[in-house]
């Protein structure tokens, strides 16, 4: 409310914290972040997307900014295939770009984007290319200019796919009614990470599915 540069760092973001039991894994916290007025939130893909989420935070002037850090054990995206790390200042980026015109596009966020980037490699490679977006900050993002965000997020693509280890309430923004938001809306489990996000289809075989599944809907 006093536009105060706040900034606030989180971890154990997500599901991931399996053993700690379910009453500690959120799945709302995202959501509730994200419609808190003026307060940006930063959930980073690795360790070369925290450094421009943390970047961003330090230069913003006109709220508080929240990283949503998270528990897991992360790859380092490899940059010399993939879009830079800078590009996470737009809030969205294009992540990976398959060789022929896209006919899909999975978004993630944090440790999901290697999921949906995994995703969006399989389906290229089975003949379907897609895109892969990495979105770590909504508020950013949607200051951007709307060509921009059109550039990543084209209205021509319909069939897309979003995955998220929290709750999917207001996904819907970016995946439209053709669409699918994968993640989690009802309450964890206490088990292993690993063996949670198989149980609860936070996976790269499930967003393949959901991504068959959106281009159906396109066709009917």
């Amino acid at each position: 409310l006093m536009k105060l540069p706040v900034i606030l760092i989180g971890t154990h973001d997500s599901i991931g914290v399996g053993e700690d039991g379910p009453t500690h894994q959120p799945i709302e916290q995202l959501a509730t972040l994200r419609a808190t007025p003026n307060v940006h939130l930063l959930r980073p893909a690795d360790a070369t997307e925290t450094s421009e989420c943390w970047r961003m935070a330090l230069t913003r002037t006109d709220g508080p900014s929240v990283l949503a850090l998270t528990r897991q054990k992360l790859p380092v995206l490899d940059r010399t295939r993939l879009r830079p790390a800078a590009d996470a200042r737009r809030g969205g980026y294009i992540l990976f770009e398959p060789a022929t015109a896209p006919v899909a596009l999975v978004i993630g966020t944090g440790s999901e984007v290697q999921l949906a980037l995994a995703a969006a490699e399989q389906l290229t490679g089975a003949g379907t290319p897609t895109r892969a977006v990495s979105l770590p900050c909504w508020e950013a993002f949607e200051s951007q200019p709307p060509e921009y965000r059109e550039h990543v997020l084209p209205a021509s693509i319909t069939a897309r796919v979003s995955v998220e280890a929290a709750s999917t309430f207001g996904w819907s923004r970016y995946v439209g009614t053709d669409g699918v938001a994968v993640g989690i809306d009802h309450f964890g489990a206490s088990a292993p990470a690993e063996t949670l996000f198989h149980e609860f289809g936070i996976t790269t075989e499930r967003v393949v599915d959901a991504v068959r599944q959106s281009l159906a809907k396109g066709t009917r």
